[in-house]
């Protein structure tokens, strides 16, 4: 059973020029402590716990591996803003002490119990965070290997930025290694065979991020993300059901059923490869095309385009018969659907798509009680033929332009 005697008290000095302030926490394998150093920047020092869990040779070996990982990420790769800040590194004796930045806020996983899970703007932007810190770690050639909310610092007050502050279980690359069996967030390869992969990161990179969504069912409101994932994951390590069936997704509800559910695949094989392909699957916007007569335009995933004739066009066309209007149609994109959408601006005589030989109207037009209202937004799919003015009885269209997609 482990103890906490912190070796160091409020008011030492560490390695000649960091004063201890406080204890900030013990946990099985190491202690904490605020200090200051002489111009008075906030920053935290590790060192092993000499009454944790394992022997104290493990312990001190675990937290000098931990210090060089920090030391190389930072010193060497750079550093990411998503991952706490190497500063110092020495030793009292024969004790290792690492000295990092001092990240204001609290664990994810505090945050989540006390709010009840984070709402869906909010969960995306830390899903991209930790996505993003995953990429440049794999970028690297470094695996986390115990990637969860506990291990993770939200500060509200800057605009919910999120910081990885633990890699005492890093590795350089993939290989075999001992079983960390975190419940729920391990995947079923480091827990029954000790293997980790980049996808192994990804996994708990899931886990995490449907972990700390506002769960659709408010009681699992009340229980901590490590409780309430082992509701989410069955015991062969798969989803119990499709992602947001289980958290509130809101207009990212597309995106995130399928990141999360290939991010969850129990086989590491199916899931992104790592880190890179995750947050390329998580951010990318889809850039569309308009194909007429020739002619070619690229729609900007980041504004809306209205395509019509004269000068107010982003996109104009001719219009020898006078059948469109000055603003016929608006095209955008929205992000977190993943879709492309196009509405008719009240037009006289409508829009429509052809689509595998269906005809699907988006606005009649107003024909004789104009000006009309804006029709609602249309998804648009790849290879879609977009319909300006057509007639209502033949249904006979007038401009026919074709529509793609590409990835930006």
């Amino acid at each position: 059973m482990r103890s906490c005697q912190a070796p160091l008290q409020i008011g030492d000095i560490v390695l000649g020029r960091y004063v201890i302030r406080d204890v900030l926490g013990c946990g099985g394998m190491g202690i904490a402590y605020l200090a200051e150093d002489r111009g008075g920047r906030k920053v935290v020092i590790k060192q092993p716990n000499p009454g944790g869990n394992a022997p104290i040779d493990l312990i001190v070996e675990k937290l000098e591996k931990e210090a060089e990982f920090l030391r190389d990420i930072w010193n060497k790769y750079g550093g990411h803003s998503n991952i706490v800040k190497f500063i110092d590194f020495g030793h009292i004796g024969a004790t290792p002490v690492l000295v990092e930045e001092y990240v204001e806020g609290e664990s994810l996983a505090n945050y989540v119990v006390k709010t009840g899970g984070l709402d869906p703007d909010v969960g995306y932007n830390v899903a991209v965070q930790l996505a993003d810190a995953l990429a440049f770690l794999h970028r690297i050639g470094r695996l986390h290997r115990d990637f969860a909310p506990d291990n993770i610092i939200i500060q509200p007050h800057n605009n919910y930025r999120v910081v990885l502050i633990d890699f005492g279980t890093a590795k350089r690359g993939k290989g075999q290694g001992t079983r960390i069996a975190k419940l729920g967030f391990s995947p079923p390869e480091i827990i029954i065979r000790g293997e980790f992969y980049e996808s192994s990161d990804v996994y708990m990179w899931g886990a995490t991020v449907l972990s700390i969504l506002k769960p659709l069912n408010a009681q699992l409101a009340t229980l901590a993300p490590q409780q309430r994932i082992a509701r989410y994951i069955a015991t062969n390590g798969r989803l119990v059901d499709k992602p947001c069936n289980l958290v509130v997704c809101g207009k990212y509800e597309r995106k995130l059923s399928w990141v999360l559910s290939k991010a969850l695949d129990p086989d590491y094989r199916n899931r992104f490869w790592d880190g890179l392909e995750l947050i390329n699957a998580l951010v990318q916007k889809r850039r569309a095309y308009l194909f007429y007569k020739g002619q070619k335009w690229v729609l900007d995933p980041g504004k809306k385009a209205t395509v019509t004739i004269g000068r107010r066009a982003d996109i104009s066309l001719d219009d020898p018969y006078g059948y469109l209007e000055e603003r016929h149609v608006e095209i955008q994109y929205d992000e977190g659907n993943d879709v492309w959408l196009i509405r008719d601006l009240g037009s006289i005589n409508g829009t429509a798509i052809k689509r595998r030989g269906n005809f699907i109207v988006v606005s009649p037009g107003c024909r004789r009680t104009c000006p009309g209202p804006p029709s609602r937004p249309v998804e648009l799919r790849d290879g879609d033929e977009i319909v300006l003015a057509f007639s209502e009885a033949l249904r006979l269209p007038y401009i026919v332009l074709k529509f793609k997609l590409g990835n930006v």
